[in-house]
């Protein structure tokens, strides 16, 4: 996604369903888990200790998190802190492929057909200079300064941080979009970052080291203005996993940029 001639990083996206009627979990927990585990070879226990209450599994091909209970199931892909790479549109086939095939089991397993909400939730950062370029970021998107320069005034103060969030009904889902400024606490220092060491006098291994790392800090910026979206539909009817993530993602990526032109 590009928005105001910046290029987003997708961070993480989250597929989620709540449902009622779902205390067959209690007994089903541990053979819906085997099934999965059964359909797919990818598919293992998370942790050493699984009980009725809690039986996370993990994809050991690409890291997707899937999670569930009485209440409701997730599934979560999220790109790591050291990642030299973001979450890619092959990333989000396989995704979606997973979700789709693993939810259907738990319906099926679970008797889910009561449902309270399904939703698709993306993260996407747009790398920034600086706390203060974010939020100059956010305040010409959002059109806002005047109004925050005016609370500032008012309060005799400084504008530290800045959000916003909006709530969308469309025709056949409502959209949640927040957009604030996030700093990475947990990024390292390049190698040479501020030792200013000449490429040129890098052996052949240290530089690719260093393509490495440079590419990784592209993708885990420092400072950054995060865009939250989260797709959903209340009490829906029933629940395709693969048609509302594919429509909810084509809807976001065609149409929120032309919000921010």
């Amino acid at each position: 996604m590009i928005i105001d001639n910046r290029r987003s990083i997708c961070h993480k996206v989250v597929y989620a369903v709540s449902y009622k009627d779902g205390l067959t979990y209690l007994d089903r927990c541990g053979s819906t888990a085997n099934e999965i585990m059964k359909s797919s070879d990818e598919w293992e226990l998370y942790g050493h200790d699984p009980n009725p209450q809690n039986a996370p599994l993990i994809s050991l091909r690409n890291g997707t998190r899937f999670n569930f209970s009485s209440l409701k199931y997730d599934f979560s892909l999220e790109q790591t802190a050291d990642a030299d790479k973001d979450i890619e549109e092959p990333d989000l086939k396989e995704f979606i492929q997973q979700v789709d095939l693993v939810s259907s089991i738990v319906n099926e397993r679970l008797s889910l057909n009561n449902f309270e909400r399904v939703g698709f939730r993306m993260w996407y950062l747009f790398a920034s200079r600086s706390i203060e370029d974010s939020e100059e970021w956010i305040s010409k998107l959002l059109k806002t300064s005047a109004i925050d320069d005016s609370i500032a005034d008012a309060l005799n103060g400084e504008v530290e941080a800045k959000s916003h969030v909006v709530v969308v009904a469309s025709d056949d889902r409502k959209f949640r979009i927040s957009i604030t400024g996030v700093t990475n606490q947990t990024q390292l220092d390049l190698v040479g970052g501020k030792i200013g060491i000449r490429k040129k006098r890098l052996h052949h291994e240290q530089k690719k080291y260093l393509q490495r790392e440079l590419k990784r800090a592209a993708k885990n910026p420092e400072f950054a203005v995060m865009l939250d979206i989260d797709s959903f539909v209340d009490s829906p009817k029933g629940t395709d996993a693969k048609d509302f993530i594919t429509e909810s993602l084509k809807q976001i990526e065609e149409k929120v940029p032309v919000a921010f032109k």
